[in-house]
């Protein structure tokens, strides 16, 4: 008679526990979560800015940013000033200027005149995020 060897019920435990560790710690490394900084692709950005943008959700811009290049306050400051004063036909859109690629604000405050801020698209670990840090060019001194 062959005999089937048994296992302690204890080992099945930890067995199934360590299992569970392993397929979280995957899930983990691989998922980029609500979190994660940037987006996949730099439409996806201007698509992304621009929810944030007409949502006035500054925490959803600021996660647009490449970390170290915005403070943590960046866009609430940002969208204070924006909106301090109403503006209409507000648009983002992605722009080539100096073989750098921007994403640039345009619109219109009430008060006249014209609004237009720009922020430099750059790849960081496979997504493209927007940098803070002034670029040596600026779409929007060039009036283009």
């Amino acid at each position: 008679m062959v005999r089937v060897p048994r296992i302690p019920w204890t080992w099945t435990v930890v067995g199934g526990i360590c299992v569970w560790l392993v397929a979280i710690c995957c899930f983990l490394v691989t998922e980029q979560g609500p979190e994660a900084f940037g987006a996949p692709d730099p439409a996806v950005l201007r698509t992304d800015a621009a929810r944030a943008v007409h949502r006035q959700d500054p925490a959803a811009f600021q996660r647009l940013f490449a970390p170290g290049t915005a403070g943590s306050g960046y866009a609430e400051h940002y969208f204070t000033e924006l909106f301090a004063v109403p503006a209409t036909r507000l648009r983002l859109d992605l722009e080539t200027y100096d073989d750098l690629r921007f994403l640039v604000l345009r619109g219109r405050p009430a008060d006249g005149g014209a609004l237009c801020d720009a922020w430099s698209v750059q790849d960081s670990g496979g997504r493209s995020v927007l940098s803070a840090v002034p670029a040596v060019t600026d779409p929007c001194a060039a009036g283009s």
